[in-house]
Order: structure tokens, then C-alpha cells, then sequence
């Protein structure tokens, strides 16, 4: 076959053709347009007349059948919003088939079986036939009660107590639902795998070195699927919802920890906005005292649960559980905004004013002392109203009090507040945290709870974490300003740049001071065992020595122009030079932290 167009009006050769080369002819010139030619000229780019075209048609590109399928949803929109302004209800039943075919008919993934057909749940199982066929009781067991014993290490310590004993309930729903034991083995495995965790004690009573994870426990992808196809699943039931949230929860935490943030956000998001129609961020006083003891019951439709999707609380427990799950999406949803700088989703406007109460341990809930503690919420940390017996604030009240001061301050930074009285309100409750957070750490009960190794550096990290977030909120509020372009609470930059650069230096003491101690934990633990693995808040504590060593890098810089203007040997010279080195062993402290945590 020739590639030259005139070929036919040449005569033949006399000598019979060469053989083919031995990779594919590649013809000079315009090549012809994708589709426009067989396959064997096609791989070498020539035209043939002979070439037989088969019509194959083509599937739609993605732009277009999502286009279709957006024109259908619009569709259907505009019809159930005439009939609904109409008030026609002939037709109803047929309108309803069609929507039930039409969403039959959408191409949507194809979910994990949840549960087999005509299976009756045995007592003690856990309504998964995965989870069940692929790990064994005890298995399960192992898992389940690492889970329970080391969740406070993951920031999101809301299982009830009594979860496990609930799997003997010969009422099905009544049992956890299979999304949320899926999220615990996922959060279990990762402990096992990342962390260094407490061995519980065996049947002889015994401890072992090291825990070691059973070969049964599915993988991370698996358990993913599951927990998402569950959790859709108990929406569409509206089954068990209290499990859904954390599951949700658990899931989203577990995507942001292993750099999955775009995945984690979205999770996130989807459960915020469903805890806020839950009314779970408006948890008042008054709606704190329908469960105090001796408080009788509201009648029917005169409390604020009524009507919602969660209906009342059945015990203090639960009311626990619903405080504890508001704030642990709270500060997730925070986290995430420090991370990707996007919107929050309890942004405490009009909206979304979030009035629940700072959280409580669930003991003090159940034995009812919670509810003689004064009410405070958000609200109280800008109003100048704070309680005075903020002493009695819990560790996670003070992880929830600076997270929001901080959200606060970058706000302010970005947007002109309200007022000066407002900005001085949030001065004040800035040292109020660090006050209080003093005499927190420094009561004998704090020491008193590290009965462990785990737990001591939890609560190692919990103190830095709190540090760090009080001394950033002050470093975004030395940037405040008026409308007129004045510092609100300072005179000129200098001042502020001063202040700024104080709160570096005491960021990098914090840290300096926390490190000492991971080592000193580090030195005790035996050969045989794994290192001290990072702790879910030292995730936290990364994030945020991002400000300071940006302070101290703005200042070092300014400090090396500075430099450069005095004569060599002369006092100032000298002196500038001696604050310059002192920055620079503080940003190495800070420096060397950050790489720590992302090494170890």
C-alpha cells in the first residue's frame, strides 16, 4: 500500500516491494483527525480508500449526561412546585409512582448488602454478616475494647458506656447499629498500626509488652465502604441516628489524620448540617434543666425536642452523648477551617447561633452535679459575662474555648468588628484561658488522672494543644483593626509587632516544654515495644506552630534589613544581632517540633 497520493500514475516496479519494516511506518505530513480512519492505518497515520468505517456510536461524555440528568431534576422541580402552589392533589399516587420510577431509573453506585434476606440477628451480633463472617468473637472483642479503652486519644471519645452489653438486647434496634462498630474497628486499626497502645490483660492476668492486631481485622478500604454504605443506610431507615452522627464523625476525623482532607471536609460538612437540624448547637440552660433530677418533664410539645428527629432524650446519658457529639463536630468542623481555609459550617450567625453548653464529662451528667454547674456557651466568652468558676472547666471545655477564640480572632482579622468594646471583650477572655488553663493543669486531680502511659501523654499533648491555641488567637488579634485602618488594641505597629513576637516566644516555650516531657515518656517504654506513636492532638499541635514560626520569620527578616543599616561594630549593631539569634533559636525550637511530629 502507497502513501503517495499520484502512485496510481507511475508504472509498476520491476523489482517486487521491500519487506515491511520491523516497527510501524510513520507517514510524514498532516495527519488525519482521531476517528477518521481503520485501526491498522490509523497506528500508521495514512488514509485508505479502502479502509471499511463501521459505525459505532459513542457513549455521551460525562458533561453531557450530567447536564441530562440536571435538566430531569429541574424537571421534576418545577412540577411538585406548581402542584404544590396549586394545591392539586389529583394525581398524587401516579406523580409519586413516576418519581419512584424516575429515581429508580438515576445510575447511582451499587451499596454493599447491609443485611441477608429472612436473617434472623442472634444476641451478641453485630447485624453485619461482613464484620461477623470475616473476624471472629474475640476478635471482635479485642478491637471493640481497645476502641473503648483508648478513644480519648482520638478526640472523639462519645461511646456510651454500655455499647457492647447493648448487643444482648433481643430488640434489634435497640442494638448499635453496624455503622458505627465498623468505625470503631477502623479507628481501633489505626491505633494498633499507628499509635502505641496500652496491651489489656490477658485470661491469666497478665499484661503483655506489646498489642498485637488480629491477622482477621479487615482492611481500611473495606471498612471504609462499609461505613459509608451504612450510614446511608440508616439515613434512609432514619434508624439509629445517634450512630450515624458518630460514625460520620470517626470516619471524617480518620480522613483528615491521614491527609484525606478534601474527603474529610465533605464528611464533615454532611453530619454538621445534619447535627444542625437536629438542634444539637442550641442544647440551653432551659433545655439542660428538662433533664436535671428532680425536674418534672415537660408536657408533650412544650419541650424544644419535640418534633425534631431525635426526639427527647431517654437519659442523661444520651443527653451526655448529644452535648459530646455537637462539640466534637464542632471542633472538627474548626480544624478543618485552620486547614483548607474554608468557610466553617458553624459560622455563629443568626443562622447557626450556637447556644449548647460547654461540654461535661458524662459522669457528672449522669449523676446530675453537670447541672449545678453555671451555664456557659459560646456567648459568655465575648459578652464579658464569664462565669467565675471557670476553675471547674473540664479539659475538653478548654480545647472547645480555644478553638472558638481563635476562629474568633481570624475572623476579626478578616472582617471589621462591631465595635472596640467587642474587640476588648475578646482580649479579656483570651487571658481568661490561659489563666484558667494554669490553674487546671496545676490541680492535683489533672496529675492524678494519668493512671497510665497513653494517658499521661494525652493529656501531655491536651496542655500544649490549649497553650497554643490561647497564644495563636493573640497572635491574629495583634492584626485587629478599626474601620479607619488604627489598631484597636494597640497604639501603633511596633506595639503590636512587639506583642506578636511575645507570643512566638512563649508558643516556642510551650512546645520546648512539652517535648521535654514526650521524651522523658519515651526513655521509659521497653525495648520490645514500639515508640511512642503520635497522638491524634499532636496533629492539632502541628497546625498551629505554623503561626508563631511565621511571626518569627516576618520578624527575622525585618530584623536583617535592620542590620544592614548600622555601621559594623557599633552598639545597635551588635544588639540587633544578639535579639537576631535569640529569634532564631526560638524558630528552631519551633522548627525542630514541627519535623518531630511529622517523623514520629
Amino acid at each position: 500500500m502507497q502513501n503517495n497520493p499520484q502512485s496510481d500514475n507511475r508504472p509498476p516496479p520491476s523489482t517486487p516491494p521491500s519487506p515491511p519494516p520491523a516497527r510501524p511506518y510513520r507517514a510524514k505530513g498532516p495527519t488525519l483527525g482521531k476517528g477518521k480512519a481503520c485501526e491498522l492505518c490509523r497506528s500508521r497515520r495514512v488514509a485508505n480508500k479502502e479502509c471499511v468505517y463501521v459505525d459505532k456510536p459513542r457513549p455521551p461524555s460525562s458533561t453531557v449526561a450530567l447536564s441530562a440528568k440536571l435538566a430531569g431534576l429541574e424537571q421534576r422541580y418545577r412540577m411538585l412546585s406548581e402542584m404544590a402552589a396549586s394545591g392539586d392533589t389529583t394525581g398524587t399516587h401516579d406523580q409519586a409512582e413516576n418519581a419512584m420510577n424516575w429515581v429508580a431509573s438515576l445510575d447511582f453506585p451499587s451499596l454493599p448488602p447491609i443485611q441477608p434476606e429472612n436473617s434472623q440477628p442472634q444476641p451478641g451480633a453485630l447485624d453485619d454478616p461482613y464484620l461477623e463472617g470475616r473476624m471472629t468473637r474475640k476478635d471482635r472483642k479485642t478491637m471493640i475494647e481497645l476502641y473503648l479503652r483508648e478513644c480519648y486519644r482520638y478526640s472523639v471519645s462519645i461511646a456510651p458506656s454500655n455499647l457492647v452489653a447493648k448487643l444482648d438486647d433481643p430488640n434489634p434496634k435497640k442494638r448499635p447499629h453496624p455503622c458505627v462498630f465498623n468505625a470503631m474497628i477502623l479507628v481501633a486499626r489505626d491505633m494498633a498500626t499507628r499509635l502505641t497502645v496500652e496491651p489489656a490483660p490477658d485470661e491469666t492476668g497478665s499484661r503483655p509488652a506489646i498489642f498485637v492486631m488480629p491477622e482477621s481485622t479487615p482492611s481500611d478500604g473495606a471498612l471504609i465502604s462499609r461505613i459509608q454504605a451504612q450510614c446511608i443506610q440508616s439515613l434512609a431507615d432514619v434508624d439509629r441516628l445517634h450512630d450515624y452522627i458518630q460514625a460520620s464523625l470517626l470516619l471524617s476525623h480518620w480522613f483528615i489524620t491521614h491527609g484525606r482532607v478534601l474527603e474529610g471536609q465533605y464528611t464533615s460538612a454532611v453530619v454538621n448540617r445534619f447535627i444542625i437540624n437536629c438542634q444539637l448547637h442550641q442544647i440551653d440552660d432551659i433545655t439542660l434543666q428538662e433533664m436535671a433530677p428532680g425536674t418534672v418533664p415537660p408536657a408533650d410539645g412544650a419541650s424544644r425536642w419535640d418534633g425534631s428527629l431525635l426526639g427527647r432524650p431517654k437519659d442523661r446519658e444520651e443527653l451526655a452523648i448529644r452535648i459530646s457529639l455537637f462539640w466534637g463536630s464542632f471542633f472538627l468542623d474548626k480544624i478543618i477551617r485552620f486547614i483548607t481555609g474554608v468557610p466553617p459550617t458553624y459560622d455563629d450567625t443568626d443562622v447557626c447561633h450556637i447556644t449548647t453548653a460547654f461540654p461535661r464529662t458524662r459522669d457528672e451528667y449522669v449523676s446530675g452535679t453537670a447541672f449545678e454547674v453555671p451555664y456557659a456557651s459560646i456567648d459568655s466568652l465575648f459578652d464579658g459575662t464569664s462565669s467565675a468558676s471557670q476553675y471547674q472547666d473540664s479539659l475538653c471545655t478548654l480545647q472547645m474555648k480555644g478553638v472558638a477564640l481563635l476562629d474568633r480572632a481570624m475572623r476579626y482579622v478578616s472582617r471589621t468588628p462591631a465595635s472596640p468594646e467587642e474587640v476588648i471583650y475578646f482580649y479579656e477572655s483570651i487571658k481568661k484561658l490561659k489563666s484558667t488553663s494554669k490553674q487546671v493543669f496545676s490541680n492535683s486531680a489533672f496529675t492524678r488522672s494519668a493512671v497510665n502511659r497513653s494517658r499521661a501523654l494525652f493529656l501531655t499533648t491536651v496542655k500544649a494543644v490549649v497553650g497554643l491555641l490561647a497564644l495563636t488567637a493573640e497572635i491574629h488579634a495583634t492584626h485587629i483593626k478599626a474601620s479607619d485602618g488604627a489598631f484597636v488594641l494597640f497604639d501603633d505597629e511596633d506595639a503590636a509587632l512587639k506583642d506578636r513576637v511575645d507570643a512566638a516566644h512563649a508558643c516556642a516555650t510551650v512546645i520546648a516544654v512539652a517535648l521535654d516531657d514526650l521524651k522523658a515518656m519515651s526513655a521509659s517504654i521497653p525495648p520490645e515495644a514500639k515508640q511512642i506513636g503520635i497522638e491524634q492532638t499532636c496533629f492539632s499541635i502541628g497546625l498551629l506552630l505554623t503561626f508563631p514560626a511565621g511571626v518569627l520569620l516576618e520578624k527575622l527578616s525585618q530584623m536583617e534589613s535592620c542590620i544592614e543599616t548600622e555601621p559594623r561594630g557599633s552598639h545597635r549593631r551588635m544588639q540587633l544581632e544578639q535579639e537576631k539569634s535569640d529569634d532564631e533559636l526560638q524558630l528552631k525550637i519551633v522548627l525542630n517540633a514541627i519535623n518531630a511530629f511529622r517523623e514520629d
